[in-house]
Parts: structure tokens; C-alpha cells; sequence
């Protein structure tokens, strides 16, 4: 049996439900090239990428000190161990999980010294955000997932190519907060979508916002009525600067270049592509909430709400240069950027 109001919508609804009350007063690098082609990294840790047929996720505590000097505590998923307090090899966001179509998902979940709130709060679980699974896989506790660990056994087919997310489905808004979430996609081999063109380069782009209000707050705070980020990331990096971008990544000329938008910020954000000289780039979007478009949309710009995920893909030119991959975080209030809220990237061929 499938529980579909379990699956990207709702947890789409419970971001955005956030979004309504703020505006109330090994693994593999995880930049590469498909077909064996090289990326680059550089700007922040290496996101590892794993294998979802038969992978081991345990919690950990991570803390982050930010631009502004102060330190946040969050919640991330690792590779395997047991989790606990040290962050050892832990990143921010948490590893991308990776599965082809046809293949059998196995993703176990160890508890054993995570770090977790307070009955009735205690716990976590792994929840495939926008992939339909049975009820048993989807890890809601109100459907009865475990809390206390378990194992994630679910296929996918064809239908699912492209961008999806992870996270903790207890204390959602809490957790997701915490920085409970990570990428999940669905591969067939380089194509960007169910029955789309081929990429030559794919780069993973996690949004994300942090309050770090909500990083203290415990039970059923009143800070949750009211979100106030201060920091905006992209793969969990700040970018405050084209020259201190949050990532570099780096393609050859005249090659295809799939980005993968997956939205786990808490606000509105608006995605695009600048040149050396400042123009915006177009890009043509394949997939919106990881199923293929219709028709592709080639565009300048492009919204990504909360919990969204979307697939787009650029063509380089054959001059060597730089481009400027952009994230602005939108004001709840009035739909303005924030102060600070763009997050720059820089893509080198």
C-alpha cells in the first residue's frame, strides 16, 4: 500500500506551514563528471555520495562556526558508526544517496548515541522526501515508523529520475532545522530525467537557512512561530562573495552541466546564473519535484520553494571563463532578498 500524502506534498505543506508562521510577527566526491568525466570541488567539505542499495546512517552532533564568528550546533546524518557527539567525518548537509532505477533501496538507521530531544520528541527516522514508498518505508511516525531505528527497503522506476531529499519526519520542522537532510537521487545512468537528454558534469546544490534560535529551542518553543534566519547556505556553506564563493565547480568547455536543486530551506529562494560580465545566464529546467516536465522550460531565473527540488541543465560555451551560480533567500515578510541572503558558487570551464 502507498501513502502519497506522505510523500512530497506533505512534507512541502509542513515547509511551507513554517513559512506562513514566520510571516506572522567512501564513497565518491560528490562533484563528477558522468561517463567518467572529472568536477572540481573546493569551497567546503566534499559532500560524499553513497550507494542507497546497502548503506548504514547513524546521527551525530556537528558545530558549525559561522561567518559572523558564532558557533551552531546542528543534527546531521553520517556514514555508518554510531553517531554521538564528535561530528568525526560528518558533513553539512548530510551524504547524498544515491539509487538506479530498477535497484532495491537498503538504507539501515543506527541510533545508538544520537543526539535527540525529549519525549515526546525523542528519535528520529529516514523519510524518502517525494519518492513514493509503502507505508511501512516512509518513516512517518503516525504511521508507525519506528523512531528508535530501521531499515529502508523500497525500489524506483523510471518516473523518479531526478532530484529528490531525505530527512527526519520526527519533530520535522525542528529537525529539518538541525540539519537532518540530504540529497537522494535517482539515476539512469546520465540522463537528467525520464527520457531527457544526457549531462556530461552533475552538481548537487542543497539550499538551506539557519535560525539559530531554533538550534536551542527545545519541546514547543514559541520561536517556532516566529523564523528569523541569519545564515543562508548552499551545501552548507555560507558564499557571501563571488570571490569567496560557497563551492567551485569545475567543467570543460563547451560540455552539459546538470544542477540539482534540492530545496530544504525554510524561505522562498530564487535561482540563477550569472557571467563574468554580470548577465544572466539561461538554463533550461527539466524536472520540478524529482518527475520530468512536460515540456522543458529554458529560463533566466527560477523559484525553488520550500521542500521543492528541481533539475536543470546548462551547455558551457567553448571560451574558458567563469560563471556564477546564484541562491537568493526572500524575505517572509515583505518578498525582498534578506540582507546577506545571496548565496554565490562559481562554475570554472
Amino acid at each position: 500500500m502507498k501513502l502519497n500524502q506522505y510523500s512530497i506534498r506533505s512534507c512541502a505543506t509542513i515547509l511551507v506551514a513554517l513559512a506562513a508562521l514566520s510571516a506572522n510577527p567512501m564513497t565518491m566526491a560528490m562533484h563528477r563528471g558522468g561517463g567518467g568525466g572529472g568536477g572540481g570541488g573546493g569551497g567546503g567539505t566534499t559532500i560524499p555520495v553513497l550507494n542507497a542499495t546497502n548503506v548504514s546512517l547513524s546521527v551525530s552532533s556537528l558545530t558549525r562556526t559561522m561567518s559572523d564568528g558564532q558557533n551552531v550546533n546542528f543534527w546531521v546524518f553520517c556514514q555508518g558508526g554510531m553517531g554521538g557527539m564528535g561530528g568525526g567525518g560528518c558533513t553539512l548537509p548530510s551524504p547524498v544517496l544515491e539509487l538506479g532505477v530498477g535497484q532495491t533501496a537498503n538504507v539501515s538507521l543506527n541510533m545508538m548515541m544520537a543526539p535527540q530531544e525529549p519525549s515526546p520528541y525523542n528519535g528520529h527516522t529516514i523519510h524518502p522526501h517525494g519518492l513514493d514508498v509503502p507505508t511501512s518505508e516512509d518513516g512517518v511516525p503516525e504511521t508507525g515508523a519506528s523512531v528508535n531505528g530501521d531499515t529502508y527497503t523500497f525500489s524506483v522506476d523510471s518516473r523518479y529520475v531526478g532530484s529528490h531529499a531525505y530527512h527526519c519526519h520526527v519533530h520535522t520542522v525542528k529537525h529539518l532545522e538541525m540539519g537532518m537532510y540530504g540529497a537522494f537521487i535517482v539515476k539512469d545512468g546520465n540522463r537528467i530525467s525520464s527520457g531527457g537528454p544526457t549531462y556530461d558534469y552533475e552538481w548537487n546544490m542543497v539550499l538551506s537557512t539557519v535560525d539559530p534560535a531554533y538550534h536551542t529551542a527545545t519541546g514547543d518553543s514559541t520561536v517556532f512561530a516566529d523564523y528569523n534566519p541569519r545564515y543562508y547556505l548552499v551545501n552548507g556553506q555560507e558564499g557571501l562573495s563571488t570571490g569567496a564563493p560557497a563551492e567551485t565547480f569545475t567543467a570543460a568547455t563547451g560540455k552539459k552541466v546538470a544542477i540539482r536543486l534540492i530545496g530544504m530551506q525554510s524561505v522562498n529562494s530564487t535561482f540563477r546564473i550569472r557571467n563574468a560580465s554580470g548577465s544572466y545566464q539561461s538554463f533550461t529546467i527539466y524536472n520540478k519535484d524529482g518527475f520530468a516536465l512536460s515540456s522543458p522550460q529554458t529560463v533566466t531565473s527560477a523559484d525553488v520553494s520550500p521542500g521543492q527540488t528541481m533539475d536543470v541543465m546548462v551547455t558551457l560555451p567553448s571560451s574558458s571563463s567563469s560563471w556564477y551560480p546564484q541562491v537568493t533567500y526572500k524575505n517572509l515578510r515583505n518578498g525582498g532578498s534578506y540582507s546577506n541572503g545571496t548565496v554565490y558558487t562559481r562554475l570554472n570551464f
